[in-house]
């Protein structure tokens, strides 16, 4: 997310955000160490947040960058430190799920309800995964898919919006660039999402855009939008010579975000102002909708 709200991609920012990839850097002298002018979205500033492996983004971000592009970023899902906090905060929990559902589903229904909103005012949402491939993830995101409530307007007309969908490793390994492995990759992600009524099939993946040379079209079958960012260190850096960088990937995937088919979320244009009041409604709907709490009775 910090490379996306960025234009440009310069060593600072690399620094400033991977700098505790380095190997000669010990962690406390990288907390200790004056910090940089480098602004980012959001990052972990405390041994102790490091050490408690505690996430970064709680519920969901909102930031807009200097060219009025709106980012939101949600908390990981399946994540144990917010199922431990739900069950510690009681009145935070009655909150975001209610008194109705159980106590070890909460984080799930929590989950749910927060992906069905990013599904419903979103024009492009990005799962991202350290691997390939998580079945229970795909299944997350399929169920919060089903559970979006349609939202009604004055007129009563229907219209039920789907965003394009990116799936975007960012830990991919050297092997997983070969065309035989992206090749595999986009058949079994095709076929597990072959019911979503998102766009997965919109040619924004790396099969689509001629940034890696062994990756052309016609070898890569299926053309669905999946994008790998490799795991970045100075060494990494090096065994990736030959490869487009960093750089040039988040580029591509930026570009790619802004310049794709715009499907609208309502029946009428909205401004950045109607668009924030549309957001409340939509959260509304979803926290009184009835959807996850049958849903939740049929979880294990």
């Amino acid at each position: 997310m910090n490379l996306l709200t960025h234009s440009k991609i310069t060593e600072e920012i690399k620094e400033e955000l991977f700098a505790f990839n380095y190997d000669d850097t010990s962690l406390e002298s990288v907390l200790k160490a004056e910090k940089k002018h480098v602004k980012v979205f959001k990052n972990l500033d405390s041994l102790s947040e490091i050490e408690k492996n505690l996430n970064v983004t709680s519920g969901i971000d909102f930031y807009v960058t200097n060219n009025r592009i709106m980012f939101l970023d949600c908390q990981p899902f399946g994540s144990s430190v917010v199922l431990e906090d739900l069950i510690q905060n009681e009145n935070k929990r009655l909150n975001v799920i209610g008194d109705f559902l159980l106590l070890e589903n909460s984080e799930e229904i929590q989950g749910l309800q927060l992906l069905a909103f990013l599904l419903s005012v979103c024009h492009v949402v990005i799962l991202v995964q350290d691997y390939f491939f998580d079945s229970n993830v795909v299944r997350f995101f399929l169920s919060a898919e089903m559970l979006k409530p349609t939202i009604s307007n004055p007129e009563d007309e229907y219209m039920e919006h789907f965003p394009h969908l990116i799936l975007l490793h960012n830990r991919a390994q050297t092997s997983d660039f070969s065309p035989a492995n992206f090749k595999k990759m986009q058949h079994m992600y095709n076929l597990m999402f072959s019911k979503s009524k998102c766009h997965i099939n919109s040619k924004l993946g790396l099969g689509s855009c001629h940034l890696i040379n062994c990756l052309f079209p016609e070898d890569c079958s299926e053309l669905i939008n999946l994008i790998l960012i490799p795991e970045y260190s100075e060494e990494t850096e090096v065994m990736y010579n030959g490869h487009s960088s960093l750089e040039n990937l988040i580029k591509k995937l930026r570009s790619n975000i802004l310049g794709c088919t715009k499907y609208p979320l309502t029946h009428v244009q909205l401004t950045e102002k109607n668009w924030l009041i549309y957001c409340t409604k939509v959260w509304d709907h979803i926290k009184k909708s009835n959807f996850f709490v049958e849903y939740d009775k049929l979880l294990p």
